[in-house]
């Protein structure tokens, strides 16, 4: 009897064990959460650059482009298919 009494004891209660899984879920949730921003605002500047880089290389085209303003398509190769 003795025996039994200590092991009720030492049992924690299922919601108590609840809690805690419910509580590590959202530490790990709120982990994830706070490196969210800093991966968008990277993911915001490397945007910015090739936007930038394309509006330089259109502006250079437009400027090498003959005084009618049409900017000329250049021939392509074609490759053949690897399929």
């Amino acid at each position: 009897m003795f025996y039994a009494l200590v092991r009720m004891q030492d049992a924690r209660p299922k919601v108590v064990d609840n809690l805690k899984q419910k509580n590590d879920e959202l530490t790990r949730k709120l982990s994830r959460l706070r490196t969210e921003p800093a991966q968008l605002h990277t993911d915001f500047q490397q945007l910015v650059r090739v936007i930038h880089v394309l509006e330089v290389e259109n502006q250079q085209l437009r400027g090498a482009a003959d005084s009618d303003g049409v900017v000329r398509v250049l021939p392509t190769q074609h490759r053949p298919s690897t399929r």
